[in-house]
């Protein structure tokens, strides 16, 4: 087959980006493609760990913002690349502009917000309940198996890790955050709970980054509770989700990150869904709680019923029973 030279439009999200490595991972089967993939500056460490890239390629957009006269510019610095193909991943109009400006002659995705002229290749959507992974490998017309898992290629050394964050032994993860909104957070009481349960047997080590989260965890701190929220960057802590046993998250983008590490994670879903976006790894190593009210998932950032049931509902010995079965 000849060469293509193809770009790809990352999604903005962690998470999204975790799970579209698997897209990724299936184009790279031709390996006469050439892919490049253009990312969020927040990214591009996460970028540079997936296998099969040639070339990361920066986007100083901020999320959410249109950032016209950059986009232009970037796609015009584009032109000399001469991409055969562009895969654009996200929905946004926004997200086309690039390619369009770069003159690519076939710009794939799926029509999104109204963009007619942007994309020139216009794929069908597929069901929701087949999931993100299969939303984007239905561009280039396969479907998911465990043959493209996402993976990472990173390397760790345990006892750097130790040395650098004054612990050591056997240690568990909590990611008690999600970025998107409260509706996908357990709440940080139950997480306090469980981790005062759980240090009997582990140490408990907990990332993240949202500050308010860490004051609450500051009444535990101990030689067994370490509190490491908003004291490490996103490569520090995959370095330490991939030493560690396991792994207990809110569906959040370091859930997917323990995915693609081959972790063992257990799995809280609030609004969101678990057949969407669910972690991509063997079942044998994972195990997913979720209610599946009758108003889930609804998606929102905040509980639009304001409880928040599917959340308040997971009971902290539910977790543990959780964790005696897959940990131990």
């Amino acid at each position: 087959m000849p060469n293509k030279k193809i770009l790809i439009v990352a999604p903005a999200w962690i998470g999204d980006f975790i799970i579209s490595a698997s897209f990724i991972k299936a184009l790279k089967k031709n390996r006469n493609n050439s892919i490049d993939i253009l990312v969020n500056s927040n990214l591009l460490n996460l970028a540079s760990l997936i296998p099969g890239i040639r070339r990361v390629i920066e986007s100083e957009t901020e999320h959410g913002k249109l950032s016209l006269i950059y986009r232009i510019k970037k796609g015009l610095s584009l032109r000399s690349e001469k991409y055969d193909e562009c895969y654009i991943l996200p929905n946004s109009y926004k997200s086309g502009i690039i390619p369009l400006i770069a003159r690519i002659k076939k710009r794939i995705s799926y029509l999104g917000e109204f963009r007619y002229g942007l994309i020139n290749i216009i794929k069908q959507p597929i069901k929701r309940n087949l999931g993100m992974v299969n939303r984007y490998l239905n561009l280039i017309d396969q479907k998911y198996t465990d043959k493209v898992n996402p993976t990472l290629n990173i390397k760790t050394n345990k006892q750097s890790i130790f040395d650098k964050f004054k612990f050591d032994g056997k240690y568990i993860v909590f990611c008690p955050d999600a970025e998107y909104g409260p509706a996908k957070r357990w709440p940080t009481n139950k997480w306090l709970n469980l981790a005062n349960d759980l240090s009997q047997y582990y140490n408990v080590i907990i990332v993240g980054l949202d500050i308010s989260i860490s004051h609450a965890f500051r009444s535990l701190e101990s030689d067994k509770i370490i509190n490491l929220i908003g004291k490490t960057n996103l490569v520090e802590v995959m370095e330490i989700i991939a030493s560690s046993e396991g792994v207990i998250s809110n569906d959040s983008g370091l859930m997917h990150v323990s995915a693609s590490l081959d972790k063992k994670i257990i799995a809280l879903y609030g609004s969101s869904s678990p057949t969407y976006t669910p972690p991509l790894i063997s079942k044998e190593k994972r195990d997913i709680i979720y209610k599946d009210l009758h108003c889930s998932p609804c998606f929102k950032r905040v509980c639009p019923l304001g409880h928040t049931k599917c959340l308040n509902d997971i009971k902290v010995d539910e977790v543990k029973e959780s964790v005696t079965k897959l940990f131990q």
